[in-house]
């Protein structure tokens, strides 16, 4: 069995309000590998970490999450998610602020790119991370392979990660290859021990999302898994 990493998704989000500094620093105390969180460029130039496509279900405002400017995002208070009666005053945090987390307690950030604006978003964001010290502990990883590409023109060492919750496929492997160094992020429920045995064969790392108990996350372990994000504890 290989030493998996654990990376708390959305920050330790079953003990605390995901994606908000609390989370992130919840799994630092907790000795997490790592933590993933989801990014957004604001109309003026600003990334933030925030998952859905708009600020309703999780603040006090409404409206599409790349649609507000950098001060207005960070007028609106965070009113949802696990223990927030424990997090008052807690607002949408930066993606620097979550980085430094990160470098404080010495965690990876596997960082998704969700909605920007511009090609010029893109080169401030791997700007941001270099500025912050953090290229040796960042993935970027994506859904959509043609932005992996445009962030690995800018960047050629910074890890890639790409995003699917379909079976795994061929083209996937070969898309790795365009990228590396890269690996798979999938779905566990859409993802076979087969598969991860033939990508760890083939020398692919795998990371599988989101699993939240121990009995599932074991077969996968055995198969070779390099990583599994979850919202809680799974480690023994």
């Amino acid at each position: 069995m290989n030493a998996v990493k654990y990376v708390a998704h959305r920050g330790l989000s079953l003990h605390a309000p995901e994606n908000t500094l609390p989370a992130f620093e919840l799994a630092g105390r907790e000795g997490f590998w790592g933590i993933e969180c989801d990014t957004y460029c604001t109309t003026d130039g600003r990334w933030i970490v925030h998952h859905d496509r708009t600020v309703d279900r999780m603040t006090d405002g409404t409206g599409r999450t790349k649609s507000f400017t950098f001060e207005a995002i960070r007028s609106l208070n965070i009113v949802s998610g696990h223990g927030i009666a424990s997090h008052p005053g807690t607002r949408i945090p930066t993606l620097e602020e979550v980085l430094a987390v990160c470098h404080s307690y010495g965690m990876h950030a596997f960082v998704e790119i969700e909605e920007y604006h511009c090609d010029a978003d893109l080169e401030e964001l791997v700007a941001l991370v270099e500025r912050c010290g953090m290229t040796g502990q960042t993935s970027f990883i994506c859904f959509n392979a043609d932005d992996l590409k445009k962030v690995r023109s800018l960047h050629r060492d910074i890890p890639l990660g790409y995003l699917s919750a379909k079976p795994p496929a061929p083209s996937d492997l070969e898309l790795v290859e365009q990228l590396r160094p890269a690996f798979l992020d999938y779905d566990h429920r859409s993802t076979t021990l087969e598969d991860i045995r033939t990508c760890a064969a083939a020398g692919v790392d795998v990371s599988i999302w989101t699993v939240n108990d121990k009995e599932i996350a074991r077969p996968f372990l055995e198969a070779g898994v390099a990583y599994i994000t979850t919202d809680t504890i799974l480690r023994e």
